[in-house]
């Protein structure tokens, strides 16, 4: 009798999770498969849009003629205005949604916490606070002038800090480091009893 109560309870290996309120939605695996395939493509291409605009920044601050200057800087402020909003809302959501519908959950292992604030931050820098500052040296180079030295160094330091954090949010998603919360290793270990109780 209790090898059955145990294979019966075997297909939900995370039980306790939703008395904390973590992980109530289960997704399918369908939809768990397509989300996380959604979630590598966003976040890489979020990776690769970010360095893409380091690359054009770089070439920006380096050239001396006001013509050339503005097309890298016209090429960036293209990519700020048609991509980074949607990539980077894209990948937060999916990413959240994941962590909300699997036994990962959002703050039961340090990794996710971790990677999930550090992209919270990264979509609201991209999108209030880079992408205007690139938009602004495109305009100023379209006019015929050359930016400031300083506003063009400050974007393109700033866009390499970005750019570092995503890939190492990447490293976070692959190595998995810290393991559990100590409010996940607590939990459940708190639950466990009155089952065990019943068992016997």
């Amino acid at each position: 009798m209790t090898e059955r109560v145990r294979s019966t309870a075997a297909p939900e290996p995370t039980r306790p999770v939703p008395a904390s309120g973590q992980a109530r939605l289960r997704l399918p695996r369908r939809w768990r498969s397509a989300l996380l395939s959604a979630h590598v493509i966003t976040s890489v291409g979020w990776l690769g849009l970010h360095a893409s605009l380091v690359a054009l920044l770089a070439l920006g601050t380096a050239r001396d003629d006001p013509a050339r200057a503005a097309d890298a800087y016209s090429a960036a402020g293209l990519l700020v205005t048609a991509l980074v909003a949607p990539v980077s809302l894209a990948s937060l959501g999916t990413g959240l949604v994941l962590a909300v519908g699997t036994p990962w959950g959002v703050f039961r292992y340090y990794w996710v916490a971790l990677k999930l604030g550090l992209t919270v931050v990264l979509v609201l820098g991209s999108n209030l606070s880079l992408g205007p500052q690139v938009l602004d040296l495109a305009e100023t180079a379209r006019d015929g002038a050359l930016p400031a030295d300083i506003a063009r160094l400050r974007t393109l330091v700033a866009l390499s800090v970005a750019l570092s954090v995503l890939a190492l949010t990447s490293v976070l998603s692959t190595v998995k480091p810290f393991g559990r919360t100590r409010r996940a290793r607590g939990g459940p270990s708190r639950r466990r009893a009155p089952l065990g109780g019943r068992r016997s």
